[in-house]
């Protein structure tokens, strides 16, 4: 073999390595793994003023606005939006990084969920930001890929990915909102009135909060209870007390409501007018102070926390003056009341139909059979 061709077959060599090389760097390049899905994103999470959902059909799931002190969802007449929920969707998303290229062939997006939301067989949902000053993209969220990854595609770019994360955005505009309406815990409950748009009343109390178990007022001569603690759940029906959808107060009014009114032990009073419609629960809450009642709790409490020794009283010989006890803490509810209107003043709630039931139970229902 002549000098020339080794050397021709060297410098060929040569150059496939360096090109085997630039390919694989061009090739991570392009492919984008282990790059953010949305760049910027992370730095523009304080500057979004607006989140648009779409699903099938181009339909809008949610527009979800930024407003001085909270965000709304607008489809739900501008009721307070979960912060909770979008800041953990809006995370995910400027988190989220490229694990690796799949299909840019628009024919195989749907094995994938990505193709465009203006179709009727879309499977995924469209994302659209707005922040003032910023392009951020419009995303496509495919199928999820297990618990923690999902397809996902810029919206008009053909390349589809595989990303690490997996954010959740919900495809009902009532899933964004936030679910919790009061949470007024058993412990507290002191009495529980509930009035029957039929005139039937039944009261259910309590002499201390230390006591496990409500007593049931009038029960019928002959008559006993299925057990002693069938009444705990209606005392306990404010815990955590969420929603599955809500309307404006005035939107439908209540006919023949009924009405169930919950005194706590620190005063605070909650008013809840219930309704069926449709077969559906729908509730209102109107809340208030008993104020002679908060004035015996913090009395009580006041007392409880009241030091052994007189304030100022002589040290003994040799020893550092007696010390006052900390102030007691005790709930205001007044502060309370005010917080519960704020936010639930002007407003109807669906709610599940058990809680509804548990809220509203008659005397029959708590009662054994009558003996045969």
């Amino acid at each position: 073999m002549s000098r020339n061709v080794v050397i021709a077959l060297a410098v060929v060599l040569v150059a496939l390595g360096l090109l085997a090389v630039f390919g694989q760097r061009s090739g991570t390049s392009s492919s984008g793994k282990g790059e953010f899905f949305v760049p910027g994103l992370a730095d523009a999470l304080g500057e979004v003023e607006r989140v648009t959902v779409v699903k099938a059909n181009g339909e809008t799931v949610a527009t979800l606005e930024r407003r001085p002190d909270n965000w709304i969802v607008t489809d739900k007449h501008g009721y307070v939006a979960s912060a909770t929920k979008l800041r953990q969707a809006l995370t995910g998303l400027a988190e989220a990084r490229i694990l690796e290229q799949k299909t840019a062939n628009a024919e195989l997006y749907d094995r994938l969920g990505v193709e465009d939301v203006a179709g009727a067989e879309a499977t995924g949902v469209s994302v659209m930001l707005t922040a003032p000053g910023r392009e951020l993209p419009t995303i496509v969220l495919g199928n999820a890929e297990g618990a923690k990854y999902r397809y996902a595609r810029r919206a008009g770019e053909a390349q589809s990915f595989l990303i690490d994360r997996n954010p959740d955005f919900p495809r009902a505009a009532a899933q964004w909102v936030d679910t919790v309406i009061v949470d007024v815990r058993a412990d507290r409950m002191r009495q529980v009135t509930i009035t029957h748009a039929d005139g039937e009343v039944m009261s259910l109390s309590k002499t201390g909060p230390e006591l496990t178990n409500f007593e049931v007022a009038t029960i019928p001569a002959g008559r006993e209870l299925s057990y002693p603690g069938v009444a705990n759940v209606i005392g306990n029906s404010l815990r955590e007390l969420s929603l599955e959808d809500v309307e404006p107060a005035t939107a439908n009014p209540a006919v023949d409501p009924t009405i169930v009114e919950y005194r706590t032990f620190d005063g605070l009073v909650v008013r809840v007018t219930g309704v069926k419609r449709n077969d559906e629960s729908w509730v209102s809450f109107e809340a208030s102070v008993d104020a002679e009642q908060a004035a015996q709790a913090a009395g009580a409490a006041a007392a409880q926390a009241a030091p052994a020794a007189e304030p100022g009283a002589a040290a003994p010989e040799g020893g550092a003056p007696a010390a006052e006890a900390p102030a007691a803490t005790t709930p205001d509810p007044a502060a309370e009341a005010a917080r519960i209107n704020a936010k639930v003043g002007g407003w109807r709630y669906k709610i599940a139909g058990f809680q509804y039931d548990q809220m509203t139970r008659r005397m029959a229902d708590l009662l054994k059979p009558p003996a045969v």
